[in-house]
């Protein structure tokens, strides 16, 4: 055999033995990366021991093989655990061989194997680029030919190179870089097979609808959401049918329609679509459509991805009339509504809520600050001014306002205004403006009824002073004052002389006139004294309250109504006086700490007894103890 009949032998066993392991690696590809490797380093072994068995001489007593292909490629496309069965291998069986070379062909050897785990290492268990192809292919035809250069001398080094290193490395480069390339390319097919699979499960558990159809609007390939959606077994019995086979005519001709305008637009097109199913119902669809080409651009079909969006059409119809019915309602509120962001912008408000500001309606649209729109309230004379700045004032307003809780603004035409004001979630703020004019007036007017009435319950309705219900309301505060003031206390009991014998001798409507002469003296008697009460305590009895007068003072006051009183000349003739008069007890306290009101009552009316025993018409006193 001479040798290029080797040199044949050594390049065909480097393609069976590629062809040999992209076979296997195929068988493969699901086991673990380390069985992989063991398996390439099995297989390069067996080639590595067979170019081996059939070197080739370029030269005397030199014989060469192509066993750094296989050590190097072992290395480089499976790593550490490929390459130390190559290795060993082509060791052993060099060793065996024996002979002068052997110096020579395992540092060969080992710079071959060390080159291709380098290139593992370096590229990281990515896919070789054609360029690291050709470095890698180089680096071995380095590797098988370095030697000789070191071991022979360099008077033969031109013949050398031109007899053996070239041919040699020219033979390594291109059994390593074809070899390699068969091996690059399995690794692509792999990693396409691969990501095919996996797009092809994403696509299948995908559950809307994904589907290509042909220029004629046949289906090539679908999914099963796609065969479900239209009624099929499964998605390979949809395979060049169309829409004609599952739907009515007309709903197919308006598939068939969009289908051609989406492939005249030659863009990818969203769209809604909806059709009656088989069993009645309405079916709405978001679809996407986008065209289909070859790999010379040329359009070929369209790509269909559907997704079933009944019930959200379902859910945005119930929102719109939701949506609706609320801009009705709130259209229709009696108050004012606004909602206002975080930072104080007017975000949504409903009609009546200008309706209630007429002067800053223009002001009051969305986007507006809250702080900008009372500013104009204030310029404006809508919003009641006061003493402070206009600035500190709507300063103040736009904090009140963005501030949970209920308050009352008073606006310029004399309006009343209640608001409303609920945080949110986000951090803004809704208000709720009332017209609370017509309360406020009802109220206003509910308060004064409550006074008359409150006045009328305590007034005597005979005489007009107060009665007993008021006079004892109007002694309790007489007191507390005077115990806060630490001040005296007057108190005079009343009583009109022998009034039955009046009523026996004129009648009872006479005796009222009596009474009502008489109140009428004490009130103008005592109208111009501040504080002093005058109250009917009870048939014909009267009493009078002296705040802050002392025993002089209060004996002072009840002399002069004896007088007054006698000077009515109101004729009695059932009374010794012959005219009406009338006894008065006075009691006061001093300046006393403790103040017990019925001591003060129990004085008052036993200083009246004495008086009345003591002739009527006159005036006695007593004096409550000053330390109580």
């Amino acid at each position: 055999m001479n040798v290029w009949e080797h040199l044949l032998s050594n390049f065909a066993i480097v393609a069976i033995t590629t062809f040999l392991w992209t076979l296997t690696y195929r068988q493969l590809s699901l086991l673990r990366e380390r069985h992989q490797a063991l398996a390439l380093g099995l297989i390069m072994s067996a080639g590595a021991l067979a170019v081996m068995a059939f070197p080739f001489n370029f030269r005397e007593g030199v014989y060469l093989d192509t066993r750094y292909t296989f050590l190097a490629l072992s290395g480089f496309f499976g790593g550490p655990w490929a390459a130390v069965l190559p290795f060993l291998t082509a060791l052993l069986r060099r060793i065996a061989t024996g002979g002068t070379g052997v110096s020579v062909a395992v540092p060969h050897m080992v710079v071959a194997t060390g080159l291709g785990l380098s290139g593992f290492f370096i590229r990281k268990q990515k896919i070789p680029s054609f360029t690291s192809l050709i470095g890698m292919s180089g680096a071995v035809a380095f590797s098988g030919t370095f030697g000789f250069y070191l071991v022979l001398p360099s008077s033969i080094w031109w013949q050398l190179t031109l007899e053996t290193v070239l041919p040699f490395a020219g033979i390594l480069f291109g059994a390593t870089f074809l070899a390699a390339c068969a091996l690059t390319q399995e690794l692509h097919r792999h990693v396409a097979t691969v990501e095919n699979r996996v797009y092809r499960a994403i696509i299948e558990a995908l559950p809307d609808c994904l589907n290509a159809k042909d220029i004629e609007g046949r289906f090539i390939v679908a999914n099963p959401a796609t065969a479900k959606l239209m009624g099929a077994k499964s998605a390979v019995d949809l395979h060049g049918k169309t829409d004609a086979d599952f739907y009515s005519a007309d709903t197919a001709s308006e598939f068939r329609r969009t289908e051609v305008e989406m492939m005249q637009r030659a863009e990818p097109t969203r769209l809604r679509q909806n059709f009656i199913k088989a069993d009645g119902h309405e079916t709405w669809l978001s679809t996407l459509k986008a065209p289909l080409r070859d790999k010379h651009g040329k359009l070929i079909g369209l790509i269909t991805h559907n997704k079933d969006i009944t019930e959200q059409h379902q859910l945005e119809i119930t929102l719109a009339e939701t949506k609706a019915k609320l801009e009705d309602a709130l259209a229709s509120m009696a108050d004012g509504l606004a909602m206002f962001d975080a930072d104080g912008r007017l975000l949504f408000q409903n009609d009546k809520h200008t309706e209630l500001f007429p002067l800053t309606s223009d002001l009051r649209q969305p986007g507006v600050n809250l702080r900008e729109i009372v500013s104009a309230s204030l310029e404006r004379g809508e919003v009641a001014a006061s003493d402070h700045r206009p600035e500190i004032l709507a300063d103040q307003i736009t904090k009140d306002l963005l501030t949970a809780g209920n308050r009352i603004f008073p606006l310029a035409n004399g309006r009343w205004v209640e608001t409303r004001t609920r945080s949110s979630r986000d951090g803004g703020m809704t208000i709720v403006f009332s017209d609370i004019t017509e309360v406020r007036r009802k109220e206003r007017e509910l308060s004064q009824l409550n006074a008359k009435l409150a006045a009328l319950a305590d007034t005597d309705g005979l005489t007009g002073v107060i009665n007993r219900r008021g006079f004892d309301r109007v002694l309790d505060s007489a007191v507390q004052d005077a115990i806060r003031d630490e001040a005296d206390l007057g108190l005079l009991m009343i009583d009109v002389d022998r009034f039955k014998a009046f009523n026996d001798t004129y009648g009872h409507p006479a005796g009222d006139q009596c009474l009502k002469r008489v109140a009428q003296t004490l009130e103008g008697l005592l109208s111009k004294s501040p504080g002093v009460s005058v109250a009917r305590y009870g048939g014909e009895e009267f009493a009078v309250i002296l705040p802050g007068m002392g025993a002089t003072a209060t004996l002072e006051v009840a002399h002069w109504i004896c007088r007054a009183v006698r000077d009515l000349s109101l004729n009695h003739v059932g009374s010794e006086k012959g005219v009406v008069t009338v006894s008065v007890g006075a009691a006061t306290w001093q300046n006393s700490k403790g103040r017990d009101i019925g001591q003060l009552l129990r004085y008052a009316d036993e200083a009246l007894y004495h008086a009345k025993t003591s002739g009527r018409g006159c005036v006695r006193g007593l004096n409550v103890i000053k330390a109580a």
